[in-house]
């Protein structure tokens, strides 16, 4: 909507300023004859004008465009608006010239001020059938580009005298419409560009007629940019010579910079993909090569591969790449790779085909392509991509070497693998029909990488990890009340990019773990292959979910209740509740209520607190069952409900929300908690409690007693417990939660006695694990020393920092640190941050030599994070300098882990937030995207806990970041969080160390 103007009087503030004077008005005076002689003359000059300035403006007449072979998108004026833009015809001999009149000058088109896009959607008036795409790129320097040419049949759903459709970063050189039946042109009259909304719009000099199919057949070059999105390039360094590649990343809305495209995910449609490349590379897309590659028309170095035809499928999922890589094969699936990588995805052809197996018995549908390829790539924005049959990954993802990775990079490749093929039905197969549902991708695929790995890798005890992972980790941000529902509407490309964040992926996957729980494998599993099969090769929404799963439970008897109206409280609500449960030990009657769990405790909540369905499970002292979490109860909407069923003792706890399915946190009464904390901190009867559940009850009372819902007192009496856990889940949970305490006491005058509280509660069980690495370690078993170890050399643990120093100076003297090195990879995290923080330039030097020499993924992305270590000013400053540098050998992709590194300390988080206020538009600049820059500024700002810093966030906010929407309303929320913390927590805490530490 745009606003109309106020005369300019009033908008600066200043009265008209009319004159009441009586005074005799000076002047010349002319008589009506002369004047309208004036008038005519000058009416006369205006017309010859206009007609000089149209012949001769910037905007071209056709016939001036009638040579142009290459005809760049013309902006005329301001390029927020509406533009009419001619079309070589050279290259357009059947089209008549177009209009090529500007766009009539408006007020509203000499507005200042963007626009408020409110509907980014595609008329629906025409819909894409089937594409045929031939692509030709430019892969040598100098000339990163390519040619297009794409063939499109378009049904019309309803009558219509224009077509509009999405293109960003093209120049067309011509556009033809044909009708299918006949073959007869289409005169078209115009085209116009709507830059906000990446709209191109053909208008027509007849009416396409309702149920006819169309012919669109554009040609047109783009650009191979470096922004990691779209058609991009991307390069390695292999025997000290650059090689250049091209690769595609299209999700969520970058289809359209490879080809004009209806680029929405419902908009599904069968492609057919050729790519020309040269003779000594290869290309690989969605489906099979057909046929031997054919010559080039016209450059002979260049040979063409034609791929089969596709299944209906979105645009974001059409993918092709040009390489020079090498590749393995297991019958229908292929891992590609450079040639001095390759033999590092051998795990993940091995777990590839397995998962594919599992899943498809999980879903009972078959996988419907006839291959899987998985392409590891040096230059990749995301994690990775789920590309229906090309799977492409960040190289840290998909690569695994035994002799140089850590045990845990092992299972990070099997989540991500695993992640991406659970997509190969649930958003390839079925989508959604628009990114406001982008969960039901997101989420399932998150649920079931553990669900899959647990499966096929048991001893890896990951469902029990999901719990940290995903339970725990999403609801700090959830908390906020700037965080967004599951199911929440986007307008523009940076909306959407926007929600592929942790609401979607871990709160996503935590409510369908919940709504599995509560349903039972057996109805949740059927479901969802009803919905599979019911919505294949089209979109769907969450309430067809819903109908499929409640369709399965009633088949079945199994529950009683619309899944609609319960997990639509889930997903169309921002938050999640806090579950109070208050027993009256006298008369057994235990009440349950619920209100909104927020993070600043001076949040509206009470009356106006949004209510959810709760699933309530529990077990009792007596009891200790921690197998059943079937709910024994509900929350049915309720605030508040009393129950006098439940059987047990005055002076026997109650634990609910059994191994946390529930997404939600508990708070019980004072009683209650101290029976817990006796049966905790009692070393025999501990473990009879499940370790989930021990989990559960550290981070919920910590996150309790942050939010203001619980004493700390009670909070911190709970982990001393610790002290003799040496299972790796709760007692990651609790350093996380502790974690929290010491980012807010680092830069006080009480860290000390943090310190030495921490110490105590890890001294046995850093003992236990130490520093040898047996052969085969689990991955539990690796990840736990590395957290163990990495928390007490932070904390100075002198063993810790001693061992440490000593391997990374043995290290250095190494006559080839490059070819040996005896650290052990699962402990070199550890080493190599101590050994650069305990020393001066010439270690952060060789740790920087290391990284350039470095040629696995895993020890480059290790290095990037311990640069960060060092305590030396200058060299942060300079690291933060290389970070956005083409020229460094950090990559793109890397930024961020380089900014996290530096503000990982008290040191470095002062000189990260001020070299990005001082580089802000630099840094934009370079990173080229909105979602990174969000990731930047949040991991600069999470130490900010005094009111001048937070005064300083805002001014900065207000002057330059107002345009990264919800990611920085977050920012701040978490800022003034922190200084409500401080101001309401810190002397309680201090006193409880000084305390607890000179006891």
């Amino acid at each position: 909507m745009t606003q109309a103007r106020e005369p300019l009087s009033i908008m600066d503030g200043n009265p008209p300023n009319c004159d009441f004077s009586t005074k005799t008005k000076r002047g010349m005076y002319v008589s009506k004859s002369l004047a309208v002689v004036v008038f005519i003359i000058f009416g006369l000059a205006l017309i010859a004008t206009s007609f000089i300035v149209y012949n001769f403006a910037a905007c071209p007449i056709t016939d001036q465009l009638a040579n142009v072979t290459k005809y760049e998108l013309h902006h005329c004026g301001d390029q927020s608006k509406l533009l009419v833009l001619p079309i070589s015809t050279e290259h357009n001999k059947n089209v008549l010239p177009l209009d090529t009149t500007p766009f009539p000058t408006t007020s509203e088109a000499l507005e200042t001020e963007e626009p408020v896009i409110t509907d980014l959607r595609l008329p629906r008036t025409v819909r894409p059938e089937k594409y045929n795409l031939r692509l030709t790129p430019y892969i040598f320097e100098g000339n990163f580009t390519f040619d297009g040419e794409l063939s499109v049949v378009i049904a019309v759903k309803n009558a219509t005298d224009s077509i509009t459709f999405h293109g960003v970063e093209l120049t067309f050189k011509s556009i033809k419409l044909y009708e299918k039946s006949s073959g007869r042109v289409l005169r078209i009259v115009q085209r116009t560009e709507d830059a906000p909304r990446q709209f191109h719009t053909i208008s027509l000099n007849e009416t396409l007629k309702k149920g006819q199919r169309y012919v669109m057949n554009v040609t047109y070059t783009g650009i191979l940019n470096d922004d990691l999105h779209g058609f991009y390039r991307s390069s390695y360094v292999e025997k000290n010579v650059t090689r250049w590649i091209a690769v595609t990343q299209f999700q969520a809305t970058d289809a359209r910079r490879a080809f004009p495209c209806w680029d929405e995910p419902a908009l599904k449609a069968r492609f057919t993909i050729s790519i020309a490349r040269p003779a000594n590379m290869t290309s690989v897309s969605n489906m099979n090569a057909v046929g031997p590659p054919t010559q080039h028309a016209t450059i002979k170095e260049y040979v063409w591969d034609q791929y089969a035809e596709t299944l209906p499928m979105s645009t974001y999922l059409v993918a092709f790449a040009v390489t020079d890589f090498k590749k393995m094969s297991d019958k229908n699936f292929a891992v590609w790779a450079r040639k001095e990588a390759l033999s590092s995805a051998a795990y993940a052809l091995e777990i590839g085909p397995k998962i594919l197996s599992f899943l498809e018995n999980y879903y009972k549908i078959k996988f419907p392509l006839p291959k899987i390829d998985m392409i590891a790539l040096s230059d990749f924005k995301a994690g990775a991509m789920e590309n229906w049959g090309l799977l492409t990954f960040r190289e840290i993802a998909m690569l695994y070497d035994g002799a140089i990775s850590p045990t845990t990079a092992k299972a990070r490749v099997a989540s991500v693998v695993a992640h991406e093929i659970a997509h190969q039905w649930f958003g390839n197969l079925v989508t959604p029909a628009w990114w406001s549902d982008i969960w039901l991708n997101e989420g399932f695929a998150s649920y079931v990488e553990y669900v899959a790995v647990d499966a096929v890798e048991k001893s890896w005890k990951l469902m029990e990890v999901f719990v940290l992972n995903e339970v725990q980790s999403v609801f700090k941000l959830d908390a906020l009340t700037s965080s967004h529902q599951i199911s929440v509407e986007v307008y523009n490309p940076e909306e959407i990019g926007a929600i592929f964040d942790k609401i979607s992926y871990g709160k996503g996957s935590a409510i369908l773990r919940m709504m599995n729980h509560f349903l039972t494998d057996d109805v949740f599993n059927n479901g969802i292959t009803d919905y599979l099969n019911a919505k294949k090769y089209g979109d769907a929404e969450q309430g067809d979910l819903w109908s499929a799963l409640t369709n399965a439970a009633r088949k079945r008897g199994m529950f009683d209740a619309d899944v609609a109206v319960v997990m639509d409280s889930w997903t169309l609500q921002t938050g999640f509740p806090v579950l109070n449960i208050v027993r009256d030990y006298e008369t057994n009657r235990v009440t349950f209520s619920q209100e909104r769990f927020v993070l600043i405790n001076n949040t509206v909540v009470g009356e106006r607190s949004p209510v959810w369905w709760i699933p309530v499970s529990y077990t009792t002292g007596r009891e200790k069952n921690f197998t059943s979490t079937v709910p024994k109860l509900w929350l049915r909407g309720q605030r508040t409900i009393a129950v006098t069923n439940i059987t047990i003792d005055a002076n026997d706890w109650l634990i609910a929300n059994i191994q946390q399915t529930g997404f939600y946190r508990i708070n019980y009464d004072m009683r209650n908690w101290k029976m817990l904390i006796d049966v905790l901190n009692d070393r025999s009867r501990f473990e009879s409690i499940h370790p989930i559940n021990r989990a559960q009850i550290v981070d919920d009372a910590m996150n309790l007693a942050l939010a203001g819902r619980l004493d700390y007192g009670t909070a911190l009496d709970i982990t001393s417990y610790l002290v003799h856990e040496r299972s790796y889940v709760p007692l990651k949970a609790g350093l996380v939660a502790l974690g929290y305490i010491d980012t807010m006491l680092s830069k006080g005058a009480h860290y000390l006695e943090y310190k030495r509280y921490v110490l105590s509660l890890l001294d046995g069980a850093v003992a236990d694990l130490g520093w040898n690495v047996a052969a085969n370690e689990s991955v539990v078993r690796a990840q736990h020393r590395m957290d163990l170890l990495s928390t007490a050399c932070h904390l100075e643990h002198v063993d810790c920092i001693e061992q440490a120093v000593r391997m990374y100076a043995n290290w250095m003297l190494s006559p080839n640190p490059d070819a040996y090195n005896e650290i052990h990879p699962d402990i070199r995290s550890t080493v190599y941050c101590v050994g650069v923080h305990t020393g001066g330039a010439r270690e952060w030097q060789f740790a920087w030599e290391r990284f350039r020499a470095a040629g696995a993924p895993s020890e480059r992305e290790l290095l990037l994070s311990v640069l960060g270590c060092t305590r030396e000013p200058y060299l942060l400053y300079r690291y933060l300098e290389l970070s956005l540098s083409n020229d460094s050998g950090i990559r793109k992709q890397d930024t961020v882990r380089v900014f996290s590194a530096v503000a990982s300390s008290t040191l470095g988080q002062p000189i990260a937030f001020n070299f990005l206020r001082g580089n802000w538009q630099r840094v934009k600049d370079y990173v080229g995207s909105g979602a990174t820059v969000n990731s930047i500024l949040k991991v600069v700002t999470r130490w900010l806990n005094q009111p001048h810093e937070f005064e300083e966030l805002k001014r900065f906010v207000t002057e330059s970041c107002q345009d990264l929407g919800r990611p920085v309303q977050q920012v701040l929320e978490r800022t003034e969080a922190n200084v409500q913390w401080m101001q309401r927590n810190y002397q309680t805490i201090v006193h409880w160390l000084l305390k607890t530490t000179s006891a």
